[in-house]
């Protein structure tokens, strides 16, 4: 006599607890705004294990949308758009599609699946898109495998016996006029379907994925608020030690000020480099909603001054300066940066000073943005951000 599989109900009760537990996990019990926003965050892991974790089918695998600003988990950079595919490392696939203009676009094999399955392995490897051969339209096609198919004179990437999953990242630096690629993988080696029994234990599990997203990045958040120190910002050992994106130096810390205080941020820019960026996160790790408010620029987006140095004014009310960042009212939350394939990595400093004095602290030809030109900014700003590719 078989054991019967679990019920809708079944299902339903397992899911139960999370929403609570992660609330309290999260710390943001103090309000109803902050508690009816956690559940919302809770619903839409819910959704997002759903949609790359339980209707995964690793012989018919589909690229689907990770961490976007609306599945806004792991502090998701607003310049890269996300997609994710578990994968079976015994298996041979095709990647294909067409490159487009984005700044660069990486595909990295991860070592877990989000959901406690895989080994977790560091050192993962990640492939560039530009190291393939790709057609005048733009078009290209790579087979994954163990082996490198005998005959085979194509593109080809040697796939990790450790992979659990891939994670794609293409960034656009310019939003609105650079071109997301356009991807496809097919699995070329024949299995069969997921069996019921397999299907409802990756339903039974999607607590699992929703507990480690959120959690791991809670901790995060907390981790570096203690080891780099708050209103300030420093290398992040923990990334450089764990990150597959080889070539890329992080820089973390906390902020935490009032509504009549700032936070002035000041750096050189390295003399060449791929990519650079900065973020705010909230205490959770979600991104500060970059469609709506400015809260990141990057290497195209901001203002140098004169000198030649970046300044970036992070408060909760509008300076009037070109490099705002807007942290959302969050009463505390993360701050950081990316030099990606830099000649140099510079450490910004970090001061705190009073709202009304943030000029006396930039210089004297830094423009006036005005409410109106914020405004219009803002608009502009979220028009670029819905033309891309996250779906």
């Amino acid at each position: 006599m078989t054991t019967p599989l679990p019920t809708w109900a079944d299902q339903m009760e397992n899911l139960k607890e999370v929403g609570e537990r992660l609330l309290l996990t999260a710390e943001r019990n103090d309000t109803e705004a902050r508690r009816q926003d956690m559940y919302r965050y809770v619903l839409g892991a819910v959704s997002n294990g759903f949609l790359n974790y339980v209707n995964a089918d690793y012989g018919r695998p589909t690229i689907t949308p990770l961490w976007n600003h609306q599945y806004n988990y792991g502090g998701p950079n607003p310049d890269f758009a996300y997609k994710f595919t578990l994968i079976d490392p015994k298996g041979t696939y095709r990647i294909s599609g067409f490159r487009g203009t984005s700044r660069f676009v990486e595909i990295t094999q991860q070592s877990t699946d989000f959901a406690g399955s895989g080994t977790g392995k560091p050192g993962a490897i990640t492939n560039d898109l530009d190291q393939l051969s790709i057609g005048e339209d733009g078009y290209f096609g790579v087979i994954l495998s163990a082996q490198k198919p005998e005959g085979y004179v194509g593109d080809w990437w040697e796939l990790g016996a450790d992979t659990a999953s891939l994670l794609i990242r293409a960034t656009s630096a310019d939003w609105k006029r650079e071109v997301d690629p356009r991807l496809a993988i097919d699995r070329l080696d024949d299995v069969p379907r997921p069996t019921p029994e397999q299907m409802a234990a990756r339903f039974s599990n999607l607590p699992a994925w929703i507990s480690q997203i959120i959690e791991l990045d809670i901790g995060l958040t907390r981790y570096y608020r203690e080891h780099h120190g708050i209103n300030t910002i420093s290398k992040s050992q923990r990334m450089a030690d764990t990150d597959p994106f080889k070539g890329q130096i992080y820089l973390d810390g906390a902020f935490e000020i009032e509504d009549d205080e700032a936070l002035i941020l000041e750096t050189e820019i390295p003399e060449q480099y791929r990519y650079w960026q900065i973020l705010l996160a909230d205490d959770r790790f979600a991104t500060v909603d970059w469609v709506n408010r400015q809260s990141s620029l990057n290497d195209v987006q901001a203002r140098l001054d004169s000198d030649g140095k970046f300044r970036a004014v992070i408060s909760v009310r509008d300076p009037g300066v070109p490099n705002w960042l807007d942290t959302g009212g969050e009463p505390w939350g993360i701050i950081q940066m990316r030099w990606n394939r830099c000649s140099s990595a510079p450490t910004p400093v970090v001061t705190k000073v009073a709202l009304a004095d943030v000029r006396k602290h930039l210089p004297a030809d830094t423009p006036v943005i005005t409410p109106e030109l914020r405004r219009e900014q803002l608009r502009v700003r979220r028009e670029a951000a819905q033309l891309r590719q996250f779906w």
